[in-house]
């Protein structure tokens, strides 16, 4: 029987820097002998429900952690086995149930097999910094986001859902274009400019930045809101009176992001006099009216669902400052 979540709430509301997460526990034996929980987090916008473990499909000449293809209500989706991906060695001891998270996010719908699902926990961006390099280095650049559950000294991490999707092969920005093809859609004449890419996941940042450079765009780059209002308010205090779409022409960012997320980012931007003339596109994985409307009510000049190649060139060119 289906297990859904049910009703999915309010991922993030307008100016709370909020989201919320469905909570999950991986299992693994460490080269010292010992054995480790670790507790991940994926936003509840991506997550369409958590079923048991379905009848699984093996497809050949797939790598063993995305070998397997479901049926899941008429619909037959890939099956990334998480603990494979991750190279987790599972504890004998351990008695696990193994549930199945069908994620629908970048026009893709895949199910992510994981140990156990905690709960649902509504947790403030704020409270999630930038993995240090050393727990990055260890889950393989894989986390965009750390935090502490109720306090404690359990972490909880963010997954790069980006990644995951990409390493399966099913991250592929809608059409393959060539550098020939992405020079005919735009207009006779070359772009230019400064665009500053605002996202957590270095997956997203490159497919981004191979794009528009492409069509001869410069880009600057920030992990988050926070460092992405850094780099905004340091130009303006060097430039004194001057524009600071002299410098910067355009913003792209990504909503869920540690520290600042995109929404709070944008909101700040288009309340300071000196930086609301700067266009921002908000460029996110979650699709819907709902999303949308939420980015245009704190004030973004775009709205993209990542990675539609057409739609990010024509947002850019009506929205680009020369």
């Amino acid at each position: 029987m289906t297990q859904g979540i049910g009703k999915l709430p309010e991922v993030l509301k307008v100016g709370t820097n909020e989201l919320e997460l469905v909570v999950f526990k991986m299992y693994c034996n460490l080269e010292d002998g010992s054995q480790e929980t670790r507790n991940y987090g994926v936003n509840v916008a991506k997550v369409r429900e958590i079923i048991p473990m379905p009848n699984l499909t093996t497809v050949p000449d797939m790598p063993n952690y995305a070998e397997s293809l479901a049926e899941v209500r008429g619909e037959v989706i890939p099956i990334v086995d998480l603990g494979k991906w991750m190279k987790l060695v599972i504890p004998d001891t351990v008695s696990i149930r193994h549930k199945v998270i069908v994620l629908e996010m970048l026009g893709t719908t895949v199910g992510m097999i994981v140990h156990e699902v905690e709960r649902i926990r509504r947790i403030k961006w704020d409270k999630i910094k930038p993995p240090p390099p050393l727990l990055q280095t260890k889950h393989g650049g894989k986390i965009t986001g750390v935090t502490k559950i109720d306090d404690g000294n359990d972490l909880l991490l963010i997954l790069d859902l980006e990644s995951v999707i990409q390493d399966i092969g099913a991250l592929i920005p809608k059409r393959g274009y060539t550098v020939d093809d992405l020079n005919k859609m735009v207009v006779k004449k070359k772009m230019s400019g400064n665009v500053l890419i605002v996202d957590d996941s270095s997956v997203a940042r490159k497919i981004l930045k191979d794009i528009l450079e492409n069509v001869g765009l410069s880009i600057l780059e920030a992990v988050d809101g926070k460092q992405a209002l850094a780099v905004l308010n340091d130009f303006q205090s060097k430039i004194g009176d001057k524009s600071i779409t002299q410098f910067i022409q355009l913003v792209i960012s990504d909503v869920e992001m540690p520290e600042m997320d995109g929404l709070t980012f944008t909101k700040t931007v288009k309340s300071n006099p000196k930086l609301k003339v700067l266009p921002i596109i908000v460029n996110t994985s979650l699709s819907g009216e709902e999303n949308k409307e939420k980015a245009k009510s704190v004030g973004a000049d775009g709205y993209l669902v990542k990675f539609d190649v057409n739609n990010l060139l024509h947002e850019v060119q009506r929205l680009l400052i020369t």
